[in-house]
């Protein structure tokens, strides 16, 4: 059950102690190449819960110990193990510092947290997780970061240090994952991603220095921005602008865009790249002159509040560019069904759609009930999340203890069937395969979320250049069924 918990301070040492500007976080993270430093001092213990331990005697008769049966025969000694014993425990604690207040709170409402919450609910109607033959209930510790890093990263070691969480879920965006990774990291916890990307992490994790750490979420450079660029040569896109939000996300995804989109084989031409403050009122200036560049796409490297507001200033500039790209948010019911169809034809970083099994349906269908409708579905991460879940879950349920190692080794080596793929597995460096994933980029086409990808589409053929925002919204269309 989800705790409605004040933020709270705490006095354990080694944590940050004054707050973190926006200017000092990017500083510390050095952006371009930026190091994560991964030393001791904040002292995380591993969890202490689970695994058997195995005797063998030589002694004439049985002898029965905590881990199996070892009978003497004829001079012949023989151990039968009984496995794991259950944990003494009664319920699995998972502690989060989650944005319920604040810039981020749509993240929590719309996008990871109600995959994690209907995933739980799910658990513990069936009784709970079973664990070494013993189910145990999951109680959710969820703390109010109010989307501040600084009250993130203190809530979070309070977690623990403090209550001795059994397990620990993301924050949410792109500045804080990086900033909690080697937090998590170094208190030796299992730290899975959520709402946020790993591009500026992945030398460290390719370097083995975040052994703790796990990418699920697909981000600019695995594959989105390269899928993006195949899109761009097949339907012939030449030049490109770009808006981005100045925060690690719209820095990242700016930076690869420029990458991809500008080499060999696509050698596309940039007409603008454009830094946007964080709660910015006013981007008419900035689609003005996007317009008068004339680009083929455009890119909204943006957060929700953003987009929704480049997308209104385009559509009453008149400025309809034959193609746009969508940062987080997009990819909503919520959104597109704010413009009442209007954004028919743009593309989304994601993505899935539920027509791609009968089971995915369904999924789609119980989380728009649980979340109270459709409007509150995401087609980036919900389905990468419920996958990510039950990831975690099997390997649980494969390791038959709480113990975190033993856990986070299971989880470098598994194989899985997960509603998103039948085999789900972990990269080399931790990063999730990009086989696993339903899609990259996204298009909302009659309302409805299809995956672009030229491998992996979902429809008979994308929209370009897309429809007149005026004449999208004229349809109507908002229904996805």
């Amino acid at each position: 059950m989800q705790h409605d918990e004040e933020p709270r301070e705490t006095k354990e040492e080694g944590i940050v102690n004054k707050p973190l500007s926006r200017r000092e976080f990017l500083k510390y993270a050095g952006i371009a190449g930026a190091v994560v430093g991964v030393g001791g001092g904040l002292g995380g213990l591993l969890s202490a819960c689970g695994g058997g331990e195995e005797t063998t005697t030589t002694g004439g008769g049985a002898t029965t110990t905590a881990g199996g049966v070892t009978t003497t025969a004829g001079g012949a000694t023989t151990t039968v193990s009984a496995g794991p014993e259950p944990p003494a425990q009664d319920k699995i604690t998972i502690g989060a510092a989650r944005p319920i207040s604040g810039v981020n709170a749509i993240f929590e409402q719309a996008h990871f947290g109600p995959a994690y919450k209907l995933w739980v609910k799910e658990i513990n109607d069936a009784g709970g997780l079973e664990v070494a033959g013993k189910k145990l209930p999951i109680d959710m510790k969820v703390v109010d970061d109010q989307s501040d890093l600084d009250t993130s990263l203190r809530l979070q070691t309070q977690l623990m240090e403090q209550d001795k969480v059994d397990f620990m879920f993301a924050p949410c965006s792109t500045a804080f994952l990086f900033a909690s990774a080697a937090l998590q990291n170094d208190h030796q916890y299992i730290f899975m991603s959520a709402e946020g990307g790993a591009t500026t992490l992945s030398k460290q994790m390719e370097a083995g220095k975040l052994p703790w750490v796990f990418q699920f979420l697909n981000y600019s450079d695995h594959n989105q921005m390269p899928v993006m660029a195949e899109l761009m040569s097949e339907l012939g896109m030449k030049k490109f602008a770009i808006m981005y939000i100045d925060d690690l996300h719209g820095i990242e995804y700016n930076a690869q865009a420029q990458i991809f989109f500008g080499t060999p084989p696509l050698s596309a031409t940039m007409t603008s790249s454009t830094a946007v403050p964080p709660g910015i009122k006013d981007v008419s200036s900035i689609v003005k002159k996007i317009q008068g560049e004339n680009p083929d796409l455009v890119c909204s490297f943006q957060y929700p509040p953003e987009n929704i507001l480049t997308y209104q200033t385009m559509m009453q500039l008149n400025y309809n560019p034959p193609a746009v790209l969508g940062g987080p948010g997009t990819s909503t019911q919520a959104i597109y069904d704010i413009f009442k169809g209007g954004l028919d034809g743009i593309f989304f970083e994601g993505a899935w759609t539920p027509k791609q099994s009968p089971d995915v349906q369904a999924y789609y269908d119980a989380l728009s009930a649980f979340v109270g409708g459709k409007e509150n579905v995401d087609f980036w991460g919900a389905l990468i999340y419920k996958a990510e879940l039950q990831f975690f879950q099997q390997a649980i349920q494969e390791a038959g203890t709480l113990d975190r190692a033993k856990v986070a080794d299971v989880m470098r080596k598994a194989h899985y069937k997960t509603l998103m793929s039948d085999d789900m597995f972990m990269g080399p460096a931790q990063i999730l395969d990009n086989s696993c994933y339903a899609g990259q980029i996204g298009q909302w086409q009659n309302g409805y979320p299809e995956v672009a990808d030229k491998e992996k589409r979902s429809t008979p053929q994308l929209w370009y250049p897309k429809p007149n925002w005026a004449d999208a919204a004229k349809s109507g269309t908002s229904s996805t069924t």
